[in-house]
Parts: C-alpha cells; sequence; structure tokens
C-alpha cells in the first residue's frame, strides 16, 4: 500500500534559512492515496549539538567522550483520537490535507555546524504514528545563523594590532644578529565578504635563509565532551593561504596580503562546539631550525563594525569591492548574512541527505 506523500514548505523562506530569535512559518501538504488509520500524526522541532570521539588508553583500550545540547524544542499535533488514550485509533482520510505551524527560535541558537567530531543540527519532523506497524517519518533539514555584532564585543575589535616575533638561531659565541618579524592587522573583527589587510615586515639580520613566508587565516574548533569526563579535542583548518618568495641572510622584506573572509559561522566561545579564527605568518627558515610564526587572533561575526578610519576602511567590503562602494553599513550586514547563508545552502543540501525520508 503507497504511503502518504508528505512536502514540508517555510512561507517567504524557500532556501530555509533563519536567524536566531526569528519566527518560522511553514506548511505540511500531505497527499493520501487512500485513507489509513493512525493513532496521531504530528511535528517534531529539533534543535541539538553533538560530540563525539574515541580515544585509545595507555593500557590499550579505547574510550569514547560524548557530549549533546538541546537548543530548540517544539511539538504540535495535527490530528490525534479524542480520548486520552495513547492507543485509540482514528482515520486519516484519502485526498489532501494542509496543516500550519509557526515557531519562534529561541535567539540563543548557535550557527549550524557540521564538523569533524560534532555538529549543530535544525530539523523538522514529520511522524505518522501507525498501530502495530513502525512510525513513518518525513524529515527537513534547515539553518540558523546567529547573530554576532560587532560593534558590542569588548575589548574594542576595531583597533590595530601589531604582533612581533624575534629570532636568534645560535647561541654563545656563535651568536648571530636576529631575525626579526613584525605583523599589524588595522583590525580584529570581520564579516563575512570583507578583507583582511595584512602587512609583514621581516629583518633577517641572521645567518639562516628564509626560503619561503606563508600566510593563512586558520579556524580552529574546540570539542567539549561531558561523559564519561569532561575532555576537549581541538582541530585546525586552513581556510585560506598565501605564499610569498623568502628573505635571504642580511636582506630584508615586505609583504602585504589582503585575506577574504570566507562564508564561516560566526566566533562562539559557549557550547560545547567552540569556534575560533586567527591568521598565522610562518617564515620558514632553511635548515632543521623551528619556524618562527606569529598568530594573531580575529572574530567574525555578522554585523561589521562601524566608524572605522580610511586605513581600516581598506579592509571593508564596501571599499574593497568596486561593486559595493556607497553601500550603507546595514546594507553590508545584511550581504554578509546573505552572503554566510548562501553557503549555508551547501550545508543544508548536506544535512537533507543525511535527513533522507524514511518510509516503512
Amino acid at each position: 500500500m503507497a504511503p502518504p506523500v508528505c512536502d514540508i514548505s517555510f512561507e517567504d523562506n524557500s532556501h530555509g534559512v533563519f536567524l536566531a530569535g526569528q519566527t518560522i512559518v511553514g506548511q505540511v501538504d500531505v497527499q493520501v492515496p487512500k485513507a489509513k488509520k493512525v493513532r496521531s500524526v504530528y511535528l517534531r522541532l529539533t534543535g541539538q549539538g553533538s560530540c563525539k570521539w574515541a580515544e585509545t588508553r595507555e593500557t590499550g583500550s579505547s574510550a569514547v567522550f560524548s557530549s549533546r545540547e538541546e537548543y530548540a524544542a517544539h511539538t504540535v499535533v495535527f490530528l490525534s483520537g479524542s480520548s486520552s488514550e495513547a492507543s485509540e485509533e482514528v482515520e486519516l482520510a484519502e485526498g489532501s490535507h494542509r496543516y500550519r505551524f509557526s515557531y519562534r527560535l529561541p535567539p540563543e541558537c548557535p550557527t549550524s555546524f557540521e564538523g569533524d567530531f560534532g555538529y549543530v543540527r535544525y530539523t523538522i519532523r514529520i511522524v505518522f504514528e501507525r498501530p502495530w506497524k513502525y512510525d513513518l517519518t518525513y524529515k527537513i533539514a534547515f539553518t540558523v545563523v546567529q547573530q554576532l555584532d560587532l560593534n558590542r564585543i569588548s575589548p574594542p575589535l576595531n583597533e590595530a594590532i601589531v604582533k612581533e616575533n624575534m629570532r636568534q638561531f645560535s647561541c654563545g659565541p656563535c651568536r648571530s644578529a636576529p631575525m626579526i618579524m613584525t605583523v599589524c592587522v588595522p583590525m580584529t573583527g570581520y564579516v563575512p565578504g570583507q578583507l583582511v589587510r595584512v602587512t609583514v615586515d621581516i629583518m633577517n639580520k641572521s645567518r639562516k635563509d628564509i626560503s619561503e613566508v606563508k600566510l593563512k587565516l586558520r579556524r580552529q574548533v574546540k570539542y567539549l565532551s561531558q561523559s564519561p569526563s569532561e575532555r576537549s579535542k581541538t582541530v585546525f583548518c586552513t581556510l585560506v593561504k598565501y605564499q610569498c618568495s623568502g628573505v635571504d641572510r642580511d636582506r630584508s622584506a615586505g609583504y602585504e596580503r589582503r585575506l577574504l573572509i570566507p562564508p564561516e559561522p560566526p566566533t562562539r566561545s559557549t557550547t560545547i562546539i567552540r569556534i575560533e579564527y586567527f591568521i598565522e605568518i610562518i617564515a620558514k627558515v632553511v635548515g632543521l631550525h623551528a619556524s618562527p610564526r606569529v598568530k594573531v587572533p580575529i572574530t567574525i561575526g555578522t554585523v561589521p563594525l562601524a566608524n572605522l578610519n580610511k586605513s581600516q576602511e581598506q579592509s571593508s567590503v564596501v571599499d574593497g569591492n568596486p561593486m559595493l562602494r556607497g553601500v550603507s553599513t546595514t546594507s553590508v550586514s545584511n550581504l554578509a548574512t546573505q552572503h554566510m547563508a548562501s553557503s549555508l545552502q551547501s550545508l543544508k543540501r548536506v544535512l537533507q541527505e543525511l535527513f533522507k525520508i524514511a518510509t516503512a
């Protein structure tokens, strides 16, 4: 016997991307080929975070570390028997049925995320609870974006940061002059679509050649377990990379590169999945020596910094993209959210593959 055909759609939001705190409005269209007996038909909306990984102990045995958090939960019963008895059956009539639903997402919902050892997922399930059979379930995923206003973060992110690394590659009477690497970033808060202007100056007075200089934008994800004990696992990912020429001994060189911020979830330091970003500059030294490096932490948000000076504006999406000159800060915020949301469409498609329609 053919099962019901179920379609879940969102009102005025065909992409299924929502901001935390936004109200989701949608409808469920069900086509029933032939009348069926059910106990109930209901919708269940969930938002969950989960982490899980295995580690090998010194004894050779393995341990699984995990944690779970709930960010949203909502249930709507569309059809059920009139009695309080859970076993009472009701007829789902042949033909077309339309059910509407709405739910306001909690404002603290974190952005959807898929990682190596964890995820943040939001799903809607339509369940046909059937007597003496497995329940028939239809599932779809939707995407949530948590807003992060860079202007509300303390200490302020609109101040330039300069970091320096001085390294000597020998000691004692063979000590040489140092290699000094100085890195400057005009501000430390950005939204997707903006450009980070990174300036690097290297004065190499040492006796070692620098074969190349690498500039990277990197993401750090820390997964936190709660069971069987508190433990963390950190994963690094390079998002953008530039490779520059080296610096010979007794020479100096300067570099300036602009790193485009890709569509990435905002920085967050709460929940069981914590996301941070930083710029890393590495001076690769010839020979068996540790390569000097400088790390500059940055914050990625959804609402860009306001009241920037001319130097800082060179890093903004408005000045960096001629097509966007004259766009207001509010529009930039909308563009950043849209830019992130468009990228999250691919995440949504992956989630939908993970939650394919199940029929019994």
